[in-house]
């Protein structure tokens, strides 16, 4: 068995410069254009640099994307489990600074549907509230076959209006960032009361703040590492792996959450939130004296 599967979207990510829209016949050349993968390759290649056996189930074909997913899953040494789908299945326009990040993306979430059982692992993560609503079937089997569920919010106001009239507590993990707390029931600061009926654990991120909520009904609150951020894309995923792989390791929670802090602060000092190169992550579990209760 696994330490952790993630099921989602590998998404091809575009960042836009922030630069004026050229007239139209005209072209602009900038410095550079960056590249990168993510969604849930985000999680998952920071789980692995942080030494978890991971397995990526996500929709594939056999485009430019998917060929990238296929290169990088081997480097990082992640089982790569593919579902059938288009080529491309999931590309997004990144619009980042310093401060925050959005999208705008195409992604064939209606793939996700397919899978009905999904391989065993201790945990099981889904980097989505749309993409855990197409796989509820499956996420229920898995858990009652002993595997733990960590859900990420991402932006989806539809599903985040549904999240406080929950009572299911249908996973075990649910974190969501400032701004989709809001979303969800107002205010940040009341969100993890507020979603308990949707999992037994409601972690709020709040950027330099730290990250803050109830795990397993206790209130926990962790500081954030000071960084000088570069791009805020994949911090939050970068948390929830960091945080899975203490838990894995036996760490409290609040040890396990100043993991998931570090894991963070490192995607925070590059583009993209995906580990290229394993070495990113290195360091952080020789601290392990830091993080013991």
């Amino acid at each position: 068995m696994t330490d952790l599967l993630v099921v989602g979207m590998a998404y091809f990510e575009v960042f836009v410069p922030p630069h004026v829209r050229p007239a139209a016949g005209e072209e602009l050349f900038v410095d550079g254009i960056a590249l990168g993968l993510g969604g849930a390759l985000n999680t998952a290649s920071v789980a692995a640099a942080l030494g978890l056996r991971v397995d990526l189930c996500v929709p594939m074909g056999n485009g430019i994307v998917d060929q990238a997913v296929v290169l990088l899953a081997q480097r990082l040494g992640i089982r790569l489990i593919p579902l059938q789908a288009p080529d491309n299945p999931a590309v997004s326009l990144v619009f980042s600074d310093a401060q925050d990040r959005a999208f705008v993306s195409s992604a064939r979430l209606d793939t996700l549907q397919q899978l009905q059982t999904l391989p065993s692992a201790a945990w099981v993560h889904v980097p989505g509230l749309e993409e855990a609503d197409r796989l509820q079937p499956a996420l229920q089997h898995a858990r009652q076959q002993g595997a733990r569920i960590s859900v990420s919010a991402s932006w989806s106001p539809r599903h985040l209006a549904r999240l406080a009239s929950r009572q299911d507590q249908d996973w075990d993990l649910l974190v969501l960032n400032e701004k989709e707390a809001q979303a969800a029931c107002g205010l940040a600061a009341d969100a993890a009361q507020h979603l308990a009926g949707a999992a037994r654990s409601v972690l709020v991120t709040l950027g330099a703040q730290g990250v803050a909520g109830l795990f397993d009904t206790v209130p926990v609150r962790a500081s954030a590492e000071p960084v000088t951020v570069v791009d805020a894309t994949g911090a939050g995923d970068a948390f929830c792996a960091g945080l899975i792989a203490g838990l894995v390791r036996g760490q409290s929670p609040a040890a396990a959450m100043r993991l998931g802090g570090g894991a963070a602060a490192r995607i925070l000092k590059q583009t993209g939130g995906v580990v290229m190169d394993p070495q990113t992550m290195a360091g952080l579990l020789e601290e392990d004296q830091k993080w013991k209760h």
